[in-house]
């Protein structure tokens, strides 16, 4: 896997393992820092989908199969184009910086996802 993905995984991994703490733990505190309220039990589901998805990221870092890598990446941009848009719009109706910041990082990630995904297609035979 070439260096920019690599990155790219182990600093969504460190991120949501910050957020599953936070969002299993301190639900609360997460959700009155979020522009969608406080609801616990939504940000406890949340943290454990979360913890489904870390299982998922580590495996593709962990062994190496280009199939499996690109269909990761393809449902890590389908989720941050969705996630981004989603805060996007949570923007311009409340106008929270939390949104615009969490649009801007997803959209952010889905570019390098993107870069990331032309240059190991680029290094592979497949």
């Amino acid at each position: 896997m070439n260096r920019l993905l690599r990155f790219l995984f182990i600093l969504l991994i460190i991120a949501m393992s910050g957020a599953i703490i936070f969002q299993l733990f301190f639900p609360s505190y997460m959700g009155s820092h979020s522009g969608y309220g406080v609801s616990i039990g939504w940000q406890r589901e949340i943290g454990i989908w979360n913890v489904a998805v870390l299982v998922i990221l580590i495996a593709v870092n962990l062994k190496y199969d280009w199939f499996y890598l690109r269909t990761v990446l393809l449902a890590l941009i389908i989720g941050g184009l969705g996630i981004g848009t989603n805060h996007l719009f949570n923007y311009f109706h409340y106008h929270l910086p939390v949104n615009v910041i969490g649009a801007f990082e997803n959209y952010l990630l889905v570019l390098g996802w993107i870069v990331g995904w032309k240059l190991e297609s680029s290094r592979t035979d497949n």
